[in-house]
């Protein structure tokens, strides 16, 4: 079993003047790390990196760590930034492989795309054609476009604001990929929008409405979805679908999913 296992981070507030380069994505104006280095970094951290690699590790896959880009909130990232990415990723992939495992954002707007995330996906997708899972673990404040629903497998994203589930978030995403790999489960996966923008100050996961959404979602996964979240979205992106939207996947029952994620949706609304 080999996995393809990467990160590419940033929650991008498109008012900000602050430029994103690639070096903002690295550590003392460097590059990310790639390789063994990334692993290195990453390995025995509480980051769903780290709980992607963990979970490679248990079941003795190969791993391949291309890139593990993170950069804190900026403007928007440079094209040549995310093509650094990307490009990165999407060559490990075009090597072979059972299945992608991706810790990213879910806000992340470049020079060229209101979304990065969704542009990645479709890249590495038309890679790997339909069959390989794609698992993916996104930031709370996702800010859920349909090429991210339409090319993962399994979505998982944080369930606490401030997040302290990062690991827990990467977990589930990636579990639900390895037990496809394994015969185990067959993700089925439903998603959708309203047309809200929470502030993000009334996002706390510890306050209402956002606590009752995030119960409901823990509910829901004791009731046998592989990952359900509710995400509150970014209000700092002067784009098309900024603010809330719902991801549910379950196991081969996509109609259930399809409920339960309006279930989520008419809850927040």
């Amino acid at each position: 079993m080999k996995l393809v296992i990467a990160q590419m981070k940033h929650e991008t507030n498109t008012y900000s003047p602050v430029p994103t380069p690639i070096e903002r994505f690295g550590t003392g104006g460097q590059v990310p790390p790639e390789g063994a280095a990334a692993i290195a970094a990453y390995r025995g951290t509480g980051s769903a990196l780290g709980a992607f690699i963990d979970l490679a590790e248990a079941a003795g896959a190969e791993i391949v760590v291309p890139i593990a880009a993170s950069a804190w909130p900026s403007g928007p990232v440079h094209d040549a930034a995310f093509e650094h990415i990307a490009g990165r990723i999407c060559t490990a992939v075009q090597q072979g492989c059972d299945a992608v495992l991706l810790d990213l954002h879910g806000a992340m707007v470049t020079q060229s795309f209101e979304d990065g995330e969704g542009e990645l996906l479709r890249r590495v997708r038309a890679i790997v054609g339909p069959q390989v899972p794609i698992g993916v673990a996104l930031d709370m404040h996702t800010n859920l476009y349909d090429a991210m629903g339409a090319n993962a497998t399994a979505i998982a994203g944080y369930q606490t604001y401030p997040h302290v589930d990062m690991y827990e978030t990467g977990r589930r995403a990636g579990a639900a990929v390895l037990a496809q790999l394994q015969g185990k489960a067959r993700p089925t996966m439903a998603f959708g929008r309203q047309p809200m923008l929470p502030h993000v100050m009334r996002q706390g996961s510890a306050d209402e409405p956002n606590k009752s959404l995030q119960a409901r979602c823990k509910a829901m996964e004791a009731e046998g979805a592989l990952a359900a979240s509710v995400f509150v979205g970014f209000p700092n992106a002067d784009i098309e679908f900024a603010g809330l939207s719902a991801v549910v996947v379950t196991d081969d029952d996509p109609a259930l999913a399809r409920r339960w994620c309006d279930e989520l949706l008419a809850m927040a609304w």
